[in-house]
């Protein structure tokens, strides 16, 4: 009695389990943004810094092979904003009317131009959609503002590394050509001992 009674039990239970399995599976809703491009990719576009155009380099684009991206906020962007500039604050940039728009342009074979409040600002848009696998887009380095009622765009020059730090730090941690660091030295300290005072006095 008590054995067909732990075998319910474990039919029960068996049952249980693979339904939970099954919701689960059915319930499942795969992500609709997966990440393509891993870190080590993404590091070495941050290093070239090939991402970014100056104004210049902007004005030398025929307006065909681009749309420029406004990723401030909405407000912002109303009160004034780079001619023919499209706005998509950052925060919204995933949302299916945008991410169709980016698609758009990518099928279209235009370059995607992002500015904002700053280039660091508008290098985040870059950065999720990079990592997404959009390759068709850039930053624009300029830092946009407004005074007395008037819209300014200035430029902001931003360097690119004399040096490549991505190889510095490989030729560092590699042991071609390169001593080994000396192991430390370990001191030894020797300590007296203090001879132990003999009880005074006596009977």
């Amino acid at each position: 009695m008590k054995e067909l009674e732990k075998t319910k039990r474990i039919s029960i239970s068996a049952t249980l389990f693979l339904l939970i399995i099954l919701i689960g599976f059915l319930t499942y809703k795969r992500p609709k943004h997966v990440f393509k491009n891993n870190s080590e990719s993404v590091l070495k576009e941050i290093v070239k810094k090939d991402y970014i155009l100056s104004a210049k380099q902007l004005e030398s684009m025929s307006p065909d092979e681009y749309a420029l991206i406004d990723v401030r906020s909405n407000f912002e962007y109303e009160k004034s904003h780079i001619k023919d500039a499209v706005n998509i604050p950052y925060s919204q940039i995933l949302e299916d009317k945008n991410m169709d728009f980016i698609n758009s342009l990518k099928g279209d074979n235009k370059t995607a131009v992002f500015y904002g409040e700053h280039p660091d600002i508008a290098s985040n848009a870059w950065l999720l959609l990079y990592q997404l696998g959009y390759n068709n887009i850039k930053v624009l380095s300029v830092k946009p503002r407004f005074e007395d009622n008037k819209f300014y765009v200035d430029n902001v020059e931003i360097e690119k590394p004399a040096v490549n730090y991505a190889e510095e730090m490989k030729k560092a941690t590699s042991t071609s050509g390169i001593a080994e660091k000396p192991k430390p030295v370990k001191k030894v300290i020797t300590v007296k001992k203090k001879k132990k005072r003999v009880a005074e006095g006596g009977c």
